[in-house]
């Protein structure tokens, strides 16, 4: 078994507007104090959960089931000078359990 950490960069240039996909982030650890350590390294540190900042989906039952944060700031790329906009990122971490399939 091992961890996938899953983060999902949204943005958009105001708060008005409808945010879009600009990229897809993947990686695998082996250990849950990896994975904090990643999501440390990227955003400063581990976030309060808060009910504002949690990902729910439906489990089996239809209820609610935490799954995630989302970690939102405004950003601009200082390289390029180019203009800023809200980026949202939708962190999820899964578990993953692999077994061996004979194809033929």
């Amino acid at each position: 078994m091992y961890y996938k950490l899953s983060i999902t960069e949204t943005g958009r240039s105001t708060l008005k507007e409808e945010a879009s996909i600009f990229n897809k982030d993947e990686q695998t650890f082996t250990t849950l104090q990896e994975v904090k350590e990643a999501i440390i390294e990227r955003y400063g540190k581990l976030p309060k959960r808060t009910l504002a900042n949690t990902i729910f989906i439906d489990d089996e039952e239809g209820k609610p089931k935490p799954v995630g944060f989302l970690r939102s700031f405004w950003n601009k790329d200082w390289s390029h000078n180019s203009s800023s906009w809200f980026q949202t990122d939708w962190v999820c971490v899964t578990t993953i359990e692999e077994q061996p399939v004979l194809v033929c």
